[in-house]
């Protein structure tokens, strides 16, 4: 009686000491900004001392597309779901996306940035130490602006799954991207 007590016992701290480091070891898990990042011609891309920058003119209700890649540094794959500017619901974004796509990339690709060939952002997965090149598309807010004034961000949300659970994280892009208002706006 007392052997089988041992037993069940030691089975009971074996299953709670697994649980315990599967989540740890899920919620340690961390993404990284690539090692690369895209725009079109309606960008312009400059380097103050340490800071990079991306640049797009105030246009309210247009929209700009940027390309920024997302690094999974292990220890284990991921399955990138999903990609917002902006946390909580919706109705409070001041981005809007408009749309996200993606080009494949793998052991034997280097990153690619080619707007012909992406497709739209799906459940996708990423390997340990690869990177998956993600184009968004944001709608600019017809927002009150200061002559001189901008919108920015630094980093996406990002939903993904590492060993079977959720996760969410904010995930740095490498570089901060401007909206930039250089004669000010009052909306209609």
């Amino acid at each position: 009686m007392k052997r089988r007590r041992r037993v069940l016992v030691a089975a009971a701290l074996a299953v709670i000491v697994c649980a315990v480091g599967y989540l740890s070891a899920v919620i340690a898990h961390r993404l990284d900004h690539g090692s690369s990042w895209w725009h079109g011609a309606d960008g312009s891309f400059r380097t103050e001392g340490p800071r990079a920058e991306l640049r797009f003119a105030f246009d309210p209700g247009g929209q700009v597309t940027f390309g920024v890649s997302i690094r999974n540094p292990g220890p284990w794959p991921v399955t990138i779901t999903g990609v917002a500017v902006d946390d909580g619901p919706a109705d409070h974004h001041v981005f809007k996306i408009a749309h996200l796509a993606t080009n494949h990339a793998d052991k034997s690709t280097a990153v690619v940035f080619d707007p012909a060939a992406a497709t739209p952002l799906r459940p996708t997965r990423v390997g340990v130490d690869m990177e998956l090149p993600v184009f968004v598309t944001i709608t600019i807010p017809s927002v009150e602006m200061g002559s001189g004034s901008g919108l920015a961000f630094e980093d996406l949300a990002v939903e993904y799954d590492v060993l079977g659970l959720p996760r969410h994280q904010r995930v740095p892009m490498g570089f901060r991207l401007l909206i930039h208002s250089a004669n000010g706006h009052v909306p209609r």
